[in-house]
């Protein structure tokens, strides 16, 4: 369960920025919004790049 939701808040974090990154795109873009917005998502990936490495696979016999 624990794992389900560190996947889960890092995956919501990814979605976050590149929401943020494709809104400015769209609209007026400025340098430093996109900026801003691709900060949550290399944090994101981080997360989730420790979330995947933190889970433990059960033995196969």
């Amino acid at each position: 369960m624990n794992d389900a939701f560190s996947f889960s808040i890092s995956i919501g974090i990814i979605a976050f920025g590149i929401w943020i990154a494709a809104g400015t795109i769209g609209a007026d873009p400025h340098l430093a919004w996109m900026l801003i917005g691709l900060l949550p998502v290399i944090v994101g990936t981080i997360s989730l790049y420790l979330a995947v490495r933190e889970v433990k696979v059960a033995p196969r016999n």
